[in-house]
């Protein structure tokens, strides 16, 4: 009978064993898959903030790039504004005609007469009137339709 504990004992150890082991590596294995994924999201984050910086520095080479060509833009109209309308012995002409002599001083001559055209008023002789002096349509009385329908 002793033997027979012993060996149910045995067995029960076994079982307990078996089962504790089985528990311990599924939490051990669940650590390591959490491990796995902490590992992973740092790769990720570590991606992402490499993107950033890139992103960033990209970013202010263009801004540095458009501040130049901005400054150049400038330059360059400042340039241009000295050498075409800012140039010494450069005189606006206000007598500039676009068309040809005869055809200015025709120009001319109708605009004395346009404004010759405009200044004569046209009155009326008296008021209109606003309304027919015979009443009309729904306006008239039945003795009047019946008189003149016939």
């Amino acid at each position: 009978m002793t033997v027979t504990f012993a060996l149910a004992w045995l067995i029960a150890g076994l079982v307990v064993g078996i089962v504790a082991t089985r528990f311990y590596c599924m939490r051990q294995f669940n650590q390591n898959k959490l491990q796995l994924e902490l590992n992973e999201t740092k790769q990720q984050l570590q991606q992402y903030r490499a993107d950033v910086t890139e992103h960033i520095d990209t970013t202010h080479q263009l801004m540095n790039q458009l501040h130049e060509h901005y400054d150049k833009i400038a330059r360059h109209m400042a340039q241009t504004k000295m050498q075409l309308i800012e140039r010494p012995g450069f005189e606006p002409r206000s007598d500039v005609n676009y068309f040809a002599g005869d055809t200015a001083a025709q120009i001319r001559q109708s605009i004395h007469k346009l404004d010759e055209r405009r200044k004569v008023n046209d009155q009326a002789s008296h008021q209109p009137l606003d309304y027919s002096a015979d009443a009309s349509g729904l306006m008239r009385s039945h003795t009047e339709r019946t008189a003149s329908d016939n």
